[in-house]
């Protein structure tokens, strides 16, 4: 994997995290669900797998020698100033982007996590 794949990595589960902890108390506040700690402890335990992955994609930008210098949000965008062997590079991409394939990482963190509680299922 080339450097910026494996820093895109990171930034899409480091940000499907943070999305995740900002929502946590508003799906457990809403009155329209009839259980709503349920939808919470649901998003918890898919948030416990996503913040494993983040923690793996940081380990893998240690392993290579790359480091994120600085991200942030303006205007719509997101900037990561990021460095590998002495390089300094900048990365941007428009949140509504970003959101995009964070969301299609949370959607393939959903299907592994259903096929395998689903293999755990007790056979009649």
């Amino acid at each position: 994997m080339r450097p910026e794949e494996m820093m895109m990595e990171w930034l899409y589960w480091h940000h499907a995290v943070e999305y995740m902890k900002q929502d946590l108390p508003k799906l457990e506040a809403a009155d329209s669900l009839r259980f709503p700690l349920f939808a919470g402890w649901v998003l918890r335990q898919l948030g416990s797998q996503a913040y494993a992955k983040e923690q793996e994609a940081a380990k893998e930008l240690r392993a290579n020698g790359i480091r994120v210098v600085k991200e942030k949000v303006d205007r719509g965008e997101v900037f990561v100033v990021w460095s590998h062997r002495g390089n300094t590079d900048i990365f941007r991409i428009r949140e509504r982007e970003l959101r995009a394939e964070v969301q299609k990482k949370i959607d393939e963190l959903m299907t592994l996590m259903i096929e395998h509680k689903q293999g755990e299922l007790p056979r009649e």
